[in-house]
């Protein structure tokens, strides 16, 4: 007997829901490059690693309200949130004794995020 687990859709957007696509691409790399810059800089200083509930804490607080990042709250909230929780997933892996490829998350770039 045979399961289908998943589908495949080809999405096919027009061109404003492309530049959307890619705009809010933009906005979680800045979160993912904004959220690496904190701990990396808390790892310098010799402070504790801020993990996801104190990285979302303080997107949602200071971040959100602050006029320089006032343009995040241009991008739905989930994708910013699960990006969050990707940068969670690599740091942990990154001081996972059982990882065979340990090593620190990178910095998105515009053409490899």
């Amino acid at each position: 007997m045979r399961i289908h687990k998943g589908y495949k859709f080809r999405l096919e957007p027009s061109s404003e829901q492309q530049s959307e696509m890619i705009r809010f691409a933009g906005h979680n790399r800045a979160v993912w490059n904004q959220s690496l810059r904190i701990i990396k800089s808390r790892l310098e200083q010799r402070l504790p690693i801020m993990w996801f509930h104190e990285l979302n804490w303080s997107m949602v607080n200071l971040w959100e309200k602050s006029d320089e990042m006032l343009w995040l709250n241009e991008a739905p909230s989930q994708s910013l949130i699960q990006t969050l929780k990707h940068l969670d997933r690599a740091m942990r892996d990154c001081f996972d004794k059982n990882q065979p490829n340990k090593r620190m998350p990178r910095f998105k770039k515009e053409r490899r995020a």
